[in-house]
């Protein structure tokens, strides 16, 4: 019988792998359960607080590019429009004498 599938793996190699495979599954039998609970777990963690970080990562970099694509008239229009709302040392202004400009 002649096929025209060509394997990547050869066979052995496949083999040993489900045979360690097996070999863990008799001998640690614990591990597959706590493999999938700390899996279960970060994976509710993600949903329930958000994949935050590389949203904010992403985020950071798509204004920087569009910062630099901006003439110096669209920063200063962009800067009056945001009146001091943004957070960092950068936006802080001495407008408001009350807070505190740590």
């Amino acid at each position: 019988m002649k096929h025209d599938m060509h394997y990547r793996q050869p066979f052995w190699k496949l083999a040993l792998g489900g045979i360690l495979a097996g070999a863990a599954l008799y001998f640690f039998p614990f591990l597959i359960p706590t493999l999938a609970l700390l899996f279960l777990t970060g994976l509710m963690f993600r949903m329930i607080l958000g994949s935050g970080h590389r949203h904010r990562h992403q985020m950071r970099h798509a204004f920087a590019a569009r910062w630099q694509n901006m003439t110096e008239e669209q920063r200063q229009a962009m800067r009056m429009r945001s009146n001091g709302r943004g957070c960092g040392p950068m936006h802080r202004s001495n407008e408001h004498p009350s807070r505190p400009n740590i």
